[in-house]
């Protein structure tokens, strides 16, 4: 049973105002209704913020495993492609012309070889002790040349050509030491002087196809390679021959 809270007058279910003061009697029935609303609005908004910051948070870490997917992606793409451009001998650098010289038709590797001084010293102290030795000299200028020192093989290459200027060995030698000195007009002309003593030089008609090759002049490259097949066709430098006619 209900009882005024102004007058203590009993209240039956339903009344809005008590029959004996007349109070309202309507508030004390409903007195909890919006603290309890509050509550529960509060209740459900927070829940409400909480999950908006869970979610959010699952997005960050949503997203962020999405990045590192796509950066492997990408970067096992990349590697792919390299090697498949590499395979494909897009990254093959230019071949180099070969020496004359005891008929080598290989080039050391670029930079200097130290290991060769003591053997230059002691070729570089004959020729100083005796100009006219002219095997002395030719072989410090190969040395030289195989240590990687251009500059220094072309000068006394020079120094020999003076006394046998129709040598073709040392005139393709020079060549070579010019052509890697990054003088490819150089390279080509004492080349050409080469093949006009000795049409038939294979190793002369090789590298200038290389040296041509290198600076655009593909159809007189092709021509000087065709030319040491045709000189031999058996032989390593015929080989390399067809194979740059080839490649190319």
């Amino acid at each position: 049973m209900l009882k005024c809270s102004v007058c203590g007058e009993e209240l039956n279910e339903g009344m809005n105002f008590c029959p004996g003061c007349g109070a309202s009697v309507k508030g004390k029935n409903n007195s909890t209704s919006p603290k309890n609303k509050e509550k529960r609005g509060s209740s459900s908004e927070s829940k409400r913020l909480d999950s908006g910051k869970n979610n959010q948070a699952g997005e960050v870490k949503t997203n962020s495993l999405s990045t590192t997917k796509l950066f492997y992606l990408f970067l096992v793409l990349f590697l792919i492609g390299a090697l498949l451009v590499h395979s494909s001998g897009v990254f093959e650098t230019n071949s180099r012309p070969a020496a004359s010289q005891q008929g080598n038709t290989s080039q050391s590797a670029s930079g200097v070889n130290l290991n060769n001084l003591d053997q230059i010293n002691s070729l570089q102290a004959a020729v100083d002790a005796n100009p006219n030795d002219k095997n002395s000299l030719l072989q410090l200028a190969h040395l030289y040349n195989d240590s990687g020192m251009k500059e220094k093989a072309i000068e006394r290459y020079t120094q020999y050509l003076k006394s046998d200027p129709k040598n073709t060995d040392v005139l393709v030698d020079m060549g070579v030491c010019y052509y890697e000195t990054g003088k490819s007009a150089e390279a080509i002309s004492f080349m050409e002087k080469a093949l006009k003593i000795n049409p038939r030089h294979q190793i002369a008609n090789l590298n200038l196809g290389v040296v041509n090759m290198s600076i655009g002049n593909s159809e007189k490259a092709k021509k000087y390679w065709k030319q040491a097949i045709e000189i031999d066709s058996v032989n390593e430098i015929g080989q390399r021959a067809k194979e740059l006619l080839t490649s190319h």
